[in-house]
């Protein structure tokens, strides 16, 4: 497989950004513009301040050129000298530190407006498109390679635009001074160039793929063993799960070690020149005639800009590393945020009221990359105010049958319609219905924050939020908690029982102060009596509701009004519990 150049990722990497962003580039190269001139006015007063201290006299000339009086004594001239040079030293090291906040700031700020741009595309994905991906690989792609692309990427680019300018207008100052001495930096930049770019930036590429994947798998292999630690412990899988998450960690450290040893070498090997190159000067300088105090002139200018030179390039060889290291992950996220999946298409139908049923005809509905259909041909009719249950054994398009009433998911053929009018994919629809899954999410905050759901504190109608928890009968275990609905609940709510979190869905179903109330399995993973409490509360907060209810046993919906069967992604029957339970 080709490796990507700079160039290309360096062209995908400034398609994510806004035309606001792009201009903000703009303002990064002029700061790197200006930073180099000042680099090139303080070598060059360096280069007259050596000269003064040796030969005051020289000082004097250049004091006339700037119109300064030149009838003061050797050591006034060596002050004012100095006092030039401390003074545009402090304005160069002013402004790098201004042109560092800038390039920082302004680069995190497009970390930000890019990792929300991507999360929002995320949230507006279809449905089954999100049901096939694994979330360890969204986590990724925005908490990790977004942050590299931006942080180690776009940070790397500032620094090499910045240092090159930079280089360039010294080696030019050097060009100047001894054109002669100029070949010999070049011919060194080149060969240091074409060893760079014909072996190690290959390899960095190679590094960052490899760093990319098992950052991944040890990411996913770290969330299943936090998601899964109740079940590990239990059965005694815990080293499974931690050698499984070593392999992939110990795999990414030993490429970090390789990858952080490589950055050093480019560093010695410019010292080693420098030096090198310091002595061939001296040299040059010895043959070419030139007396002890026109060399020192020179030779400090020439100090100074090698000091300067010296750990510029070994940061733009290091920099240029670093962003081929981060290649992969800009391949990932422009990919990523370029992909043509299928977006959610949730339509805005503000005359949208619920008034009569809700009919599926003809519906036929299969997964992404699946041949199978998961439902085939189904014809319902839910009248409003009714109470339906829906059966079936694990696999026979229940869930999926809720999914498409809820408009998260599209018929492959046939159409959903509420009041033989209104699509069920629409924001209204989805304003009107209480949901309650079978696998609750409960975030780790308050029973508060849990109920009101993505609300804001300030907010919460708290008027509202009491009565959902009268509703859902949750009010003795508030009255219980010495902090009442302020209870922390722990993460996925392990502080509490699987009645207590199931009744806190209900709560945040009922909080939106719906018209219809779907349950999907939500009483399965409880034990009998606890069922049975259960049921009683949704019972009684269904009343002047209409209800779809999924169970897995038929005494769970014995008063429902009607029950629908489903076998193989069809509708067997639909009756009422007595005539199912003869049948």
């Amino acid at each position: 497989m080709a490796i990507p150049s700079i160039y290309s990722a360096i062209q995908k990497l400034f398609s994510l950004l806004t035309r606001q962003e792009k201009l903000k580039w703009l303002g990064i190269a002029g700061f790197a513009l200006c930073a180099s001139v000042l680099e090139v006015i303080t070598a060059s007063v360096i280069v007259i301040f050596v000269q003064t201290l040796n030969q005051p006299a020289e000082g004097k000339k250049y004091m006339a050129k700037w119109g300064f009086d030149t009838a003061i004594s050797s050591g006034r001239t060596i002050f004012y000298m100095a006092l030039a040079f401390g003074i545009i030293y402090l304005i160069k090291n002013l402004f790098a530190i201004a042109e560092v906040f800038y390039q920082n700031f302004s680069i995190q700020r497009m970390s930000y407006h890019f990792r929300n741009k991507l999360l929002k595309q995320f949230s507006e994905m279809d449905y089954n498109s999100h049901v096939m991906r694994n979330s360890s690989y969204g986590f990724a792609v925005i908490g990790s390679d977004a942050e590299s692309a931006f942080s180690s990427g776009m940070v790397s680019l500032s620094i090499i635009c910045s240092e090159s300018i930079v280089f360039l207008c010294l080696v030019s100052m050097v060009v100047y001074l001894k054109p002669s001495l100029a070949i010999f930096i070049f011919t060194v930049a080149v060969g240091i160039a074409i060893f760079v770019t014909r072996y190690l930036f290959p390899l960095f590429y190679r590094w960052g793929q490899r760093f990319q994947e098992a950052s991944l798998l040890a990411n996913q292999n770290l969330l299943q063993f936090f998601h899964g630690f109740k079940e590990m412990v239990l059965l005694g899988k815990s080293e499974a799960f931690i050698g499984a998450y070593q392999i992939h960690s110990h795999h990414k450290s030993r490429i970090q070690a390789f990858q952080s040893t490589t950055n050093t070498l480019p560093r010695m090997v410019i010292e080693l020149l420098f030096v090198g190159f310091f002595v061939a000067t001296i040299s040059y300088l010895c043959f070419e005639n030139d007396t002890p105090q026109q060399m020192v002139g020179i030779l400090g200018g020439y100090l100074y800009m090698g000091f300067r030179l010296m750990p510029g390039l070994n940061r733009i060889i290091g920099q240029l590393n670093t962003f081929k290291l981060t290649i992969p992950s800009i391949e990932r996220i422009h990919k990523e945020y370029m992909s043509e999946v299928t977006r959610v298409t949730y339509m805005d139908v503000p005359a949208l009221k619920f008034e009569k049923s809700i009919a599926l005809k003809n519906v036929s509905f299969s997964y992404l990359n699946t041949k199978t259909q998961t439902l085939k041909d189904i014809n319902l009719l839910i009248s409003k105010g009714e109470f339906i249950g829906i059966v079936g054994e694990t696999g026979s398009g229940k869930s999926t049958l809720v999914d498409l009433i809820l408009g998260l998911l599209r018929p492959d053929s046939g159409e959903i319609s509420i009041d033989g009018y209104y699509p069920v994919n629409s924001y209204q629809w989805h304003r009107l219905i209480g949901y309650v899954p079978q696998s609750i999410y409960l975030i780790d905050d308050t029973i508060e924050a849990n109920i009101a759901f993505g609300v804001s504190p300030e907010a919460i109608d708290h008027e509202r939020l009491q009565k959902s928890i009268d509703d859902a009968q949750l009010r003795s275990l508030v009255n219980q908690l010495p902090d009442g609905e302020k209870t922390m609940v722990g993460e996925r709510g392990i502080r509490l029982s699987g009645g207590e979190r199931q009744r806190i869905s209900i709560a945040r179903a009922l909080y939106r102060a719906p018209e219809v109330l779907i349950f999907d399995e939500a009483t399965s993973a409880l034990d009998n009596e606890t069922e049975a409490k259960l049921m009683e509360t949704i019972y009684q907060v269904s009343k002047s509701r209409t209800v779809i209810m999924i169970a897995h046993r038929l005494t769970t919906l014995k008063n429902c009004d009607r029950i629908v069967k489903m076998e193989k992604g069809t509708i067997s029957s639909a009756a009422s519990y007595n005539l199912l339970e003869v049948a």
